[in-house]
């Protein structure tokens, strides 16, 4: 390690997107600089007074100005070189000024510039699978016509991660079904292989909670779903079941905390199915005011549909509903069903499944006393168990990667 440096350890953190939009990010780099690690952290920005480097929340955040355009380009990475040539310079200059012992890859974006020139300055690098990009990929409206259909290709994407994964140092996945269809499909050795489920940083519980918006929400069984609403996520069939769950909760409201562009489609079928005045779609809110709307539901749902990467995964609203006493009304994906069941935060419905998702919702609303102890079933789990310093990440998990 640099002996020049003001910390004994620096993390050099790449991000392909705009910060800050990304807990599991935050979350780790907030654990780290309590640990004593320095952070830098590369991200783009699209407007150009934000770019230069700034201190948010003790993190070093260096945002590198780039056009909107390239935003869309980054969807051509592997197909056509134009987006990582484009990036390289501004990847070289990051490197070049936080001087990182390790560099953390949060995805596989930005990895072919990052792997050449971390491998001219012998710098190891820990790969951060967040999500299973190519199979996500196969989802993208996008991809589905046109030159997204012809130019884009998942089989691609899914052998340069594959080729990325067995050139990287460590790779950190989000759970242990993720790890095993890695370890399967790559053949990397399971010691190369950290499982870390997206925690949520303690300060997301608060002394106190927005009253005003709680009072806004008064008088309703509150269902909140926080995040994306792209098609795959499955709140259609959560507002088809709205008509039915009616009929037993006649003061059912769905609280959306999130937006896509699939809302529209959303919005019509909320009308369509007549409940409209049961939902609302609150779109994007910031990281500050997502505990509040948690803290004033019943139940914190995540209805995601099968696929090969929702199978395998954990959503960071999980932790959230979670570490907040909620108890979870979740589909049937896997990875979400063993950890729910095992410990024992809510129940589980058929995924797609509007007729099994309404049988328990309503469950969860007769059953007050359930709901209750599966909500301090999480809180406890979250104090106790699922947090990073019950981990294995942090300043030794870097120390052992160093070369």
């Amino acid at each position: 390690m640099n002996e020049t440096k003001n910390s004994e350890l620096v993390i050099g953190m790449v991000f392909h997107g705009e910060y800050p939009t990304h807990p599991r990010i935050e979350n780790q780099a907030l654990f780290l600089i309590s640990e004593g690690i320095e952070i830098h952290l590369f991200c783009v920005t699209y407007q150009k007074q934000r770019a230069g480097v700034e201190i948010y929340k003790g993190i070093h955040v260096h945002r590198y100005y780039c056009e909107k355009w390239m935003y869309k380009l980054s969807a051509l990475a592997y197909s056509i070189p134009l987006y990582h040539l484009l990036m390289n310079k501004k990847l070289a200059d990051f490197i070049s000024k936080s001087n990182p012992d390790i560099v953390h890859l949060h995805n596989m974006y930005l990895a072919e510039p990052v792997f050449k020139i971390t491998a001219k300055r012998n710098i190891p690098v820990v790969l951060d699978i967040h999500e299973n990009v190519p199979e996500i990929m196969k989802f993208y409206p996008h991809l589905q016509k046109g030159l997204g259909k012809l130019l884009i290709k998942p089989s691609v994407w899914k052998r340069k991660e594959e080729e990325f994964i067995i050139k990287s140092d460590g790779i950190i996945v989000v759970t242990s079904d993720a790890k095993e269809e890695l370890e399967q499909r790559t053949g990397v050795g399971s010691s190369k292989t950290l499982v870390l489920p997206n925690f949520t940083d303690p300060s997301f519980v608060k002394k106190e909670y927005n009253a005003a918006l709680q009072d806004r929400f008064k008088g309703y069984f509150k269902a909140i779903y926080i995040g994306d609403t792209g098609k795959r996520r499955g709140i259609e069939s959560v507002i088809r079941a709205i008509p039915e769950i009616l009929k037993e909760i006649s003061n059912f409201h769905l609280i959306v905390v999130g937006a896509s562009n699939n809302d529209e489609s959303l919005h019509a079928l909320s009308v369509q199915m007549k409940v409209a005045s049961h939902i609302s779609f609150e779109g994007w809110q910031s990281e500050q005011i997502l505990s509040d709307y948690i803290h004033l539901a019943d139940i914190g749902i995540c209805p995601l549909l099968r696929n090969v990467h929702h199978d395998t995964t954990y959503a960071n609203k999980l932790f959230q509903y979670a570490m907040l006493g909620k108890a979870i009304l979740a589909s049937d994906c896997p990875a979400q069903k063993n950890l729910i069941e095992n410990e024992k935060w809510g129940l589980i419905h058929k995924s797609d499944n509007p007729t099994d998702f309404t049988k328990q919702c309503i469950e969860l609303y007769s059953n007050t006393p359930l709901r209750k102890k599966f909500g301090e079933n999480g809180a406890q789990a979250i104090a106790n168990k699922y947090n990073y310093p019950s981990s294995k990440f942090g300043k030794t998990y870097y120390q052992k990667l160093i070369r």
